[in-house]
C-alpha cells in the first residue's frame, strides 16, 4: 500500500472514531463578523441573543457586559445579522469574505432599527472577491462546471478545453476547505469539484493576500463545501438526460451520527460531445464520468472543530479527431477508426483541526491532507502514425503515436493562525507540500524504433506567510504582508515577495483601493518536455530539463462603490510583468501539455464588476479589456535558445482576447420563492489566429445560456426540476486555430437538458 493509500486511510479511521463520541459545524475558509449591541441611549446591551443567518448556516452569540459580541468563524457569503432583547430589536446585512473582519454597531430600538456593514468596508469584502452562494450556484445554467462558475467573475476568459485563463496567463489556485487542490501540468478534464457539491463559491482575481502562492496565480477559488450546516438532514435524487447524448444521475444524502455531521454526494454523468472538437461537428468525443464525496465535521466544544474531506473521481473521454483531410480550418487529420482514451483518476483527503480563541476574535488551524492523481492516455499507436498535417503548399507533415501514464502524489501540511483587535487582524502560517511523479511514456515514430521513456521525480513546495490588516483610521486599512517560497525538483528556486494593500473609504460605501504583490509559481514535475522534444525532432535527441520558475509583479489600481445592502461594483485597473512565464504547448497531436517558459510576458487591462443580490433576484454583469502579450520562447520544447532581451518582440498570447464581457440575471417567483428563471450571456472579441506571430484574430462570438426551475421543498415532499440550455442560439465558434502550439478547437453546439429532483 502506497503513501496515500496509508494517509487516506488513517483519516478514514480517525473520523470514523470520532463519529461514534452541539456546536454547529462550520466551513473552515471564514472571516470574522463582530461588533456592538447598544440602546437608543447609546449604553450597551448585555445578554442579549445575537444570531447570524444566511444559506445554510445559522449562528448564534451573546452579547458580554460592554455589549460586544464576536462570530469567529463565519463562511464567506451574505449574511443577515439581527438582535431582540428588552430593548427593542436591531439588524443588519452583512457580506463576509475569507480574512474579512466586519465590524457593525447595532443600535436596538422599540421599533426595528437598522444598520448596515458596507459589502466593501476597508476591512471588510476585498475589491477583487466575488462570491457565488448555493442559490445562485443552483440556478446557473452551466452550474456542474466549476470552470463555468469561474469564467462569470472580470478578468477571466473560457478558453479550450473549458480551461480558465485569468488576466492573461494560464494557471488558477485552487482550495477546498481550506485546504489546497494542487494542480498538475499535463492536462486534466476534469474538475476538481462538483460546484453542486458545494455550498458557496469564492473568486480572488487581484488583490492576493500573502497567504497565497508557490504556484500559478491567475486568480484564487475557495470552495466550501456544503451539507454540514445544523440541523440539515434528508437527501435527494437527481436524474437528467438531453441532448448530445447527455445523462446523469445524483445522490445527496445528509445526517448525523452522535455529534458529527455527515454530507455524501454521488454523481454520474455520460455525453456525446465532451471535449471541443477540432471539426464543427464533434466526431469520436464521448466521455463519461463519476465522483464520491463526503465530509464529516465533528463539533469536539464549542470551540474545536474537526473536519474530514474526501473525494474521490474517475472520468473517461474520447480524444475527438477531424477526418476531413481538406478542412482548412483544421490541418491534422487523423485515420478513420482512430481510438485514443484519456482517463483520469483523483483521490484527494483532508484533515482539518480549528480551536477558535476564547475572545471570539482569532483561530489556529491545522490542516493534513493529501491528494493522488493519475493521467493514462491510451493512444490508437497504429492509426495515429497514419494521422498528417496539411502544410498548405501541398505537401504533409506525418504525425506519431503516444501513449502515456502519468501518477503525481502529494503531501501537504497546512497550519495557521488569526486574531484581530480592534486595529489590526494579524494572520501567520506555513505551507509545506512534497509531490512525487512517476510517468511511463512510449512514442511511436514511423520508421524508427519505438522511444520509450521512463521517469520519476520528486519535488517539495515550502510557503511561509505573515500578514496584517491594520487601521490606523476608522476609514483606512492597511493591508500588508510578506511571504517566502522555496520549490524543488528538476530545477529549483525562491523569492521573498512582499504584498500591500490599501483601501481608503472616502465616502461612506466608497472606497479607493491600491494594490503591489510579487508573486512566485513553481514549475510543476509532470514534465512531458523530454516526450515532445522526441515528438518533433528525433528518437535521439537529448531531454532538456531546464524550466524555470515564473516570477510576476502585479499592481491593481480601483474603485468600489456600496450602493445598497446586496449592490455593489467596481472598477480596476492592472498591470502584470512576468519574468520565465510558465506556458504551455500541445504534445504532438495529443490533448496532454509540455510546459514552457517564455522570457517575459505582460498583461494590462481594466475591468468593471457589477453584483447584485437580493431574495428575489441575482445580477452579475462584468466586463474586462485586456492586452497579454509574451516573448522569448526558448528551452524545453524548443531546442533554440533564448533571444537577448534587446531582440525580444512582444507579441500576443493564444489566449489573449481583448474584449470579454458576461452577464447572467437570475429572478426568483412562486411559493416560497422557490422557482427560479435565469439568463446568461457571454462575448468575446476572438483569440489570435496565431501565437506570437501576427495580429490575426478569429471572429468575435456571442452565446446565450438559460435555465428555468424550481428547488425542491424537501418539507413538503414536492418534486424540483431544472431545464438548462447551454449556448440557446447554437452558435459554433472557432476558440483556437491550429498554430504549431496548439490545435483546432471548436465550442460545443446547443444542449437543452431537463433534470428531476426528488427530496426525502
Amino acid at each position: 500500500m502506497d503513501r496515500n493509500r496509508l494517509v487516506l486511510a488513517a483519516l478514514v479511521f480517525t473520523a470514523a472514531a470520532l463519529c461514534s463520541t452541539v456546536a454547529p459545524a462550520r466551513a473552515d475558509v471564514v472571516g470574522i463578523v463582530r461588533g456592538t449591541l447598544t440602546g437608543a441611549d447609546r449604553r450597551p446591551l448585555p445578554q442579549v441573543a445575537v444570531t447570524l443567518t444566511g444559506e445554510r448556516v445559522a449562528l448564534t452569540a451573546t452579547t458580554g457586559e460592554d455589549g460586544r459580541f464576536a462570530f469567529a468563524r463565519v463562511p464567506f457569503g451574505r449574511y443577515r445579522l439581527a438582535a431582540r432583547g428588552p430593548a427593542g430589536t436591531a439588524s443588519a446585512t452583512v457580506e463576509v469574505a475569507s480574512d474579512a473582519v466586519v465590524d457593525v454597531a447595532l443600535i436596538a430600538a422599540p421599533v426595528i432599527g437598522r444598520a448596515t456593514a458596507t459589502a466593501t468596508g476597508v476591512r471588510g469584502t476585498p475589491v477583487s472577491q466575488n462570491a457565488f452562494g448555493a442559490n445562485r450556484l443552483a440556478a446557473l445554467p452551466r452550474n456542474d462546471r466549476l470552470d463555468a462558475v469561474v469564467e462569470q467573475v472580470p478578468g477571466v476568459v473560457r478558453f479550450s478545453y473549458d480551461e480558465p485563463v485569468a488576466h492573461g496567463f494560464h494557471g488558477l489556485s485552487y482550495e477546498l476547505d481550506g485546504a489546497p487542490l494542487p494542480q498538475s501540468t499535463s492536462s486534466n478534464f476534469a474538475q476538481l469539484i462538483d460546484p453542486r457539491n458545494a455550498q458557496a463559491v469564492e473568486v480572488f482575481t487581484g488583490a492576493f493576500p500573502a497567504e497565497f502562492g508557490g504556484s500559478r496565480q491567475g486568480a484564487i477559488v475557495n470552495v466550501i463545501s456544503g451539507g454540514t450546516d445544523a440541523g440539515a438532514r434528508g437527501g435527494a435524487l437527481t436524474l437528467g438526460g438531453g441532448e448530445l447524448g447527455t445523462a446523469d444521475v445524483r445522490l445527496t444524502q445528509r445526517f448525523t451520527s452522535g455529534k458529527a455531521q455527515i454530507a455524501l454526494a454521488f454523481n454520474g454523468s455520460r455525453t456525446g460531445r465532451g471535449l471541443d472538437s477540432p471539426s464543427r461537428d464533434a466526431q469520436h468525443d464521448d466521455s463519461s464520468a463519476s465522483d464520491q464525496f463526503l465530509r464529516i465535521a465533528v463539533p469536539l466544544s464549542e470551540r474545536n472543530l474537526l473536519a474530514l474531506d474526501l473525494s474521490n473521481q474517475y472520468s473517461s473521454f474520447q480524444i475527438p479527431i477531424n477526418l476531413r483531410a481538406n478542412d482548412p480550418n483544421s490541418p491534422l487529420v487523423a485515420a478513420p477508426g482512430t481510438d485514443d482514451v484519456q482517463n483520469e483518476y483523483d483521490r484527494f483527503a483532508s484533515l482539518s483541526f480549528t480551536r477558535t480563541s476564547r475572545d471570539g476574535n482569532g483561530y489556529v488551524r491545522v490542516v493534513p491532507w493529501a491528494r493522488y492523481n493519475r493521467v493514462s492516455y491510451n493512444g490508437d499507436l497504429e492509426r495515429d502514425v497514419q494521422a498528417f498535417v496539411n502544410n498548405g503548399d501541398g505537401t504533409t507533415t506525418p504525425q506519431n503515436g503516444l501513449r502515456q501514464d502519468r501518477t503525481a502524489s502529494y503531501a501537504g501540511l497546512r497550519i495557521s493562525t488569526f486574531h484581530a483587535s480592534d486595529r489590526h487582524a494579524i494572520k501567520a502560517g506555513i505551507d509545506l507540500t512534497q509531490e512525487n511523479v512517476r510517468s511511463n511514456a512510449l512514442i511511436r515514430i514511423t520508421g524508427a524504433p519505438d522511444f520509450v521513456d521512463n521517469a520519476a521525480q520528486r519535488g517539495t513546495q515550502t510557503g511561509i506567510y505573515v500578514e496584517d490588516k491594520w487601521t490606523p483610521a476608522a476609514r483606512l486599512a492597511i493591508n500588508a504582508g510578506v511571504r517566502w517560497d522555496r520549490s524543488t525538483g528538476y530545477v529549483g528556486g525562491a523569492q521573498l515577495g512582499p504584498r500591500i494593500e490599501i483601501n481608503d473609504e472616502v465616502a461612506p460605501g466608497t472606497v479607493l483601493h491600491a494594490y503591489y504583490g510579487r508573486l512566485y509559481s513553481a514549475p510543476g514535475l509532470e514534465d512531458t518536455r523530454r516526450d515532445a522534444v522526441v515528438t518533433q525532432t528525433a528518437s535521439s535527441a537529448a531531454p532538456v530539463y531546464d524550466l524555470k520558475p515564473e516570477r510576476d509583479t502585479y499592481v491593481e489600481l480601483g474603485i468600489a462603490r456600496t450602493f445598497r445592502p446586496g449592490l455593489r461594483g467596481y472598477v480596476n485597473a492592472f498591470n502584470r510583468t512576468a519574468v520565465n512565464v510558465l506556458d504551455t504547448t500541445q504534445l504532438a497531436n495529443t490533448p496532454l501539455f509540455a510546459v514552457f517558459n517564455n522570457a517575459v510576458g505582460r498583461v494590462r487591462g481594466a475591468e468593471l464588476r457589477v453584483d447584485g443580490s437580493s431574495p428575489r433576484s441575482d445580477l452579475g454583469i462584468s466586463a474586462t479589456f485586456s492586452r497579454a502579450e509574451a516573448g522569448g520562447v526558448s528551452g524545453s520544447t524548443f531546442l533554440f535558445p533564448p533571444q537577448s532581451a534587446g531582440d525580444i518582440t512582444l507579441q500576443p498570447e493564444d489566449h489573449d482576447q481583448r474584449w470579454e464581457a458576461n452577464a447572467f440575471a437570475t429572478r426568483r417567483f412562486g411559493a416560497g420563492l422557490r422557482s427560479f428563471a435565469t439568463l446568461q450571456t457571454e462575448y468575446g472579441t476572438g483569440f489570435p489566429v496565431q501565437f506570437q506571430n501576427g495580429q490575426g484574430r478569429l471572429p468575435a462570438h456571442w452565446l446565450v445560456d438559460a435555465s428555468v426551475g424550481r428547488q425542491p421543498d424537501r418539507a413538503a415532499r414536492s418534486l424540483g426540476y431544472t431545464l438548462s440550455v447551454d449556448n440557446l442560439l447554437d452558435h459554433r465558434f472557432l476558440i483556437k486555430a491550429n498554430n504549431g502550439f496548439n490545435t483546432t478547437q471548436w465550442n460545443a453546439p446547443r444542449r437543452i437538458v431537463l433534470r428531476i429532483t426528488a427530496p426525502w
